[in-house]
């Protein structure tokens, strides 16, 4: 009864819960992996009896992970479950060698059931296949629900969705970015940055990652979708490299949705990209569980207070070499601008022309907050420490109503790491905004900060 059994997932949460029971029902001795690589050493010394591996992971996927196992191992060979919410890849699966293919998402206790059946050398039982398809269904149909909910409370929140997702391209260097949402029976387009993804659109290629995304509730990074195997829904975006897509949950963790960016370009996408994406995704979560005064946006274009520093410890976490990060803050007190949740058509009119003012003017990784009543506070990532000084100038000018009278405080960072999420930094720009007031309106100062070593030798002569 000492089989070994080793499960490769890239969601900790799913980890935990298959490890957690699997340790307190069966004898085995469990070990798992997040990632294909570290899978591959597993294997390589611990030699499993059963690999149980999700497809899509980022890096190298669980069909590449199959390949290698297959072809640098010797006999005998683990047994081999692949999983995925995306039924494409089961043919796939099994001509690499995977005994099993598993449709996502499986219970604890049907995957106990599958790893017996192979130590047993029998066919999986047939209603773990039946089994997840009901389960597909009951989350679309609490999705399509909660859908239905929010639009009846907020009329207008389709079309703040649209405005969020353009933001959101434009952060990312405008990538494409869309919200897939269930609804009428289907996963669908319910918002997107643009006309590539048109909305209520079913985009056979996209819909498949969506899909997988959704009903196994976990997120899913692509790198390179040319990377991926031909037969696969790779043939449905041949012009597609980079794709990321997270869950947009419920409070009670039922996923309804999926928030998608895809890339044309092979950009790079790391966990603090990730890490952003997932908290826009759980603020969508929010607003369809019917959390009151729940948001993203605060007015036309700016994140709430703790929105925006959340992010910004995020790209201070993501900061690189030849990076400088440029943190501005202006005393620009709120206007009569448009609101959200919007009351209005004519509201709905005025949040469109001032966002889709903003997105021409918004420089890529740069992200605006309203901190108090009375403070706007913007970060930027940028090579060109001057030139994205004079961006960030030109756009406060360009939201003061009337122009010309805001104090503006920046500094600019080149090799400074804090682990605080920027509040240090956020401390001296606010004494830098207090210094500017002091001195009237109209009053822009700048500090640069560029730690350079000192020799220590120096100073003991």
């Amino acid at each position: 009864m000492g089989y070994k059994i080793l499960l490769v997932d890239d969601s900790p949460e799913l980890l935990n819960a298959y490890v957690t029971f699997l340790q307190s029902t069966t004898p085995y001795e469990i070990r798992v992996a997040s990632s294909a690589r570290a899978a591959l050493e597993i294997v390589r010394s611990w030699r499993p009896d059963v690999v149980v591996t999700d497809v899509m992971m980022p890096d190298m996927n669980g069909l590449e992970l199959i390949t290698h196992m297959r072809s640098e191992l010797p006999p005998p060979l683990p047994a081999i479950v692949a999983m995925s919410g995306f039924p494409d890849f089961e043919r796939e699966a099994r001509r690499r060698g995977a005994q099993v293919f598993q449709a996502k998402p499986i219970d604890t206790d049907e995957l106990v059931a599958l790893i017996e059946s192979l130590l047993e050398n029998r066919e999986p039982p047939d209603h773990l296949r039946a089994n997840a398809q009901a389960r597909r269904q009951a989350v679309s149909e609490r999705a399509a629900a909660a859908v239905t909910s929010t639009l009846a409370r907020r009329p207008h929140f389709a079309e703040v969705a649209r405005l969020g997702t353009r933001l959101l391209s434009r952060y990312f260097a405008d990538a494409d970015a869309a919200l897939f949402l269930m609804g009428k029976g289907r996963l669908q387009v319910f918002a997107s940055s643009g006309e590539r993804w048109p909305v209520e659109a079913q985009l056979e290629g996209m819909l498949g990652y969506a899909l997988d995304v959704v009903v196994s509730g976990s997120t899913l990074i692509v790198p390179d979708l040319a990377a991926l195997p031909s037969g696969t829904s790779r043939a449905s975006v041949p012009d597609l490299r980079l794709l990321a897509a997270v869950p947009v949950r419920l409070l009670d963790g039922t996923a309804i949705g999926a928030l998608v960016l895809a890339d044309r370009r092979p950009v790079p996408f790391d966990v603090h990209d990730l890490g952003i994406l997932e908290y826009i995704a759980a603020r969508q979560g929010e607003i369809f569980s019917g959390v009151e005064g729940a948001r993203m946006l605060q007015g036309a274009g700016t994140l709430l207070p703790e929105s925006w520093r959340y992010c910004l410890g995020r790209e201070i976490e993501h900061l690189g070499p030849g990076q400088s990060l440029l943190l501005a803050l202006a005393s620009l007190p709120t206007g009569n601008g448009p609101t959200i949740p919007v009351p209005s058509p004519e509201e709905m009119e005025s949040l469109e022309r001032a966002i889709g003012g903003l997105v021409e003017r918004l420089p890529p990784r740069t992200a605006l907050g309203r901190l108090t009543s009375e403070t706007i506070a913007v970060y930027s990532l940028v090579t060109s420490a001057e030139a994205g000084e004079r961006a960030l100038l030109s756009l406060i000018a360009s939201l003061e109503h009337p122009p010309g009278r805001a104090c503006v405080a920046m500094l600019s960072t080149t090799g400074v790491c804090p682990t605080d999420g920027g509040a240090a930094l956020l401390e001296i720009v606010q004494w830098i905004l207090a210094t500017a007031m002091s001195r009237g309106p109209a009053t822009a100062l700048c500090a640069r900060l560029d730690p350079a070593a000192v020799d220590l030798r120096l100073a003991a002569g």
